[in-house]
């Protein structure tokens, strides 16, 4: 069972919100309207002079345990998704992988032009070669005595500088590799042979799809019900399900909806499922105990609640608040009733607060 309203509870509210307003235009006259409102606010049991005994069928609900399930609409994601961009310059000279292909971590997603750096990085090495061999005379002869130590630490300085220089050449040949930061798939590819990247500028975007993040927005009502590592489902646009583990719940609402995000990992072998589809997040939550009934038999009062109205033990009608929990083929589920109730199936439009009624009860089969 899914927690969303139908068009069938929709058209009912609808019809009830009709019935309401006409109830307030037709009136039979100020004097008789100002009685009736009088005998509401007042939650009299008694009927008011001219209050007439109003007749109504009525019918004995039991609640029953239910399991409510939380569905929260939303859509897949990539558990990861980088721009992977140049940490030098250069014209690019190679593409090895076309989009959409799957890469390893460490594969060559764009290559620059080397340029001058080969010259530099072999110039640096050959520096450091003449500054070893330097240092390594300096040291012996101050072993035996016949150089000063600040010449040799100078030359063992020199040395070390040397060293640092071929490591930063090396680097900055490395970044003339634009490599996948991780196993997943090309996304999105923003250059072509020839072009010149600057530092900064995108190269690619790499995803990883493995799990796949399906995520929504759980509502403030909810979202105390879900805890991390439980187990949901994902239905999917195609109505394919789907079993994952919550693996985050926000902290903080958003500020415009007062909802919170929601990530249920899926497995994606092969990634098969794509990101940016729509589907549903279902997780079970608690068993509640709930009364089924046709949505024709919900009620506004003057507040606006939706409720329904109950005989009391002394035949009065009573508006009893109640909250829909979700819909079925059946009818709604609603909660906030006693476990034992008995509802007016007709005529519960025509009837107000403390009015005393003439019931009629009704068996089972005339629920509809």
């Amino acid at each position: 069972m899914t927690i969303k309203r139908s068009y069938v509870l929709a058209a009912a509210i609808a019809l009830i919100l009709a019935a309401w307003i006409a109830s307030g235009v037709f009136g039979s006259g100020d004097g008789e309207a100002e009685t009736e409102a009088t005998a509401a606010t007042s939650g009299s049991a008694f009927p008011t002079e001219g209050q007439e005994v109003q007749s109504v069928r009525a019918r004995v609900f039991e609640s029953q345990p239910v399991r409510r399930d939380i569905v929260i609409r939303g859509r897949t994601e990539p558990v990861r998704a980088v721009e992977v961009r140049a940490e030098t310059s250069g014209s690019v000279t190679r593409l090895p992988v076309e989009k959409g292909e799957y890469v390893s971590k460490g594969d060559l997603l764009c290559g620059l032009s080397v340029n001058a750096r080969g010259a530099r990085l072999a110039e640096a090495k050959a520096l450091r070669e003449q500054r070893w061999l330097q240092y390594d005379a300096s040291k012996k002869l101050a072993a035996k005595g016949h150089r000063s130590e600040t010449q040799a630490a100078a030359d063992k300085a020199g040395y070390d500088a040397a060293v640092a220089q071929v490591r930063q050449m090396e680097v900055e040949m490395s970044y003339t590799r634009i490599t996948a930061p991780f196993d997943g798939v090309l996304d999105n590819r923003f250059v072509e042979i020839g072009d010149f990247l600057s530092v900064s500028q995108p190269c690619a975007t790499v995803v990883d799809l493995d799990p796949i993040l399906v995520v929504g927005q759980v509502s403030e009502r909810d979202v105390d019900k879900l805890s991390m590592g439980s187990v949901g489902q994902a239905r999917l646009i195609s109505g394919q399900m789907l079993e994952g583990v919550v693996r985050f719940i926000a902290k903080t609402a958003e500020q415009e909806t007062r909802t919170f995000r929601v990530e249920l990992a899926v497995p994606n072998k092969d990634n098969a499922l794509p990101a940016g589809i729509t589907a549903e997040i279902i997780v079970a939550a608690e068993a509640v105990t709930a009364h089924l009934m046709s949505p024709a038999f919900l009620v506004l009062n003057d507040s606006g609640e939706i409720g329904v109205r109950v005989v009391s033990a002394d035949k009065t009608a009573r508006f009893q608040e109640v909250s829909v929990l979700e819909d079925s083929n059946d009818g709604v589920w609603v909660g906030g009733l006693p476990e034992k109730v008995t509802i007016i199936t007709v005529g519960q439009e025509f009837v107000r607060d403390g009015q005393t009624v003439d019931v009629t009860m009704e068996n089972d089969e005339a629920q509809s």
